[in-house]
């Protein structure tokens, strides 16, 4: 039988997880307007809708047809981001995890230690950051 977790947020309503996940994602949505961020992806633009991933140092559109994969626009095409401004280190250190808000706003506000890579270099970094993050709580975890 799954272990019932307690709602201790918000009124007795959210989970520690529920809070945790708004939390880093109103980070995210402010880090948009970080000038930081913004500028490291006008320098990799060679030309209008054409950016230099900082990785593999291909040229790559700005954006790639692709579908909604769920909802009601399922199958439906739609553009997606091909280019990201991402951090250089991690804002979680996946070697870590996540030690204090402190730190985890700090690290996601940087001034520099941004790079623009494309979506499969990001894609490949993300997966290798989940890989390792996964084994360290599995080691956690005995």
């Amino acid at each position: 039988m799954a272990k019932k977790v307690e709602r201790t947020r918000n009124a007795g309503t959210w989970t520690q997880a529920e809070f945790d996940s708004r939390i880093i994602s109103a980070l995210r949505q402010i880090s948009q307007w970080w000038k930081p961020k913004q500028q490291c992806l006008r320098k990799a633009r060679v030309s209008k809708g054409i950016y230099v991933c900082q990785q593999c140092k291909q040229r790559v559109p700005s954006t790639i047809s692709g579908v909604y994969k769920t909802g009601k626009k399922k199958g439906k095409p739609r553009k997606i981001k091909n280019i990201v401004a991402d951090h250089i280190n991690p804002v979680v250190d996946p070697n870590v995890g996540r030690r204090s808000w402190d730190e985890y706003i700090d690290r996601m506000f940087i001034e520099t230690g941004w790079q623009a890579i494309c979506k499969p270099c990001h894609d490949t970094k993300t997966a290798e950051e989940r890989k390792t993050a996964k084994k360290r709580r599995e080691n956690e975890s005995n």
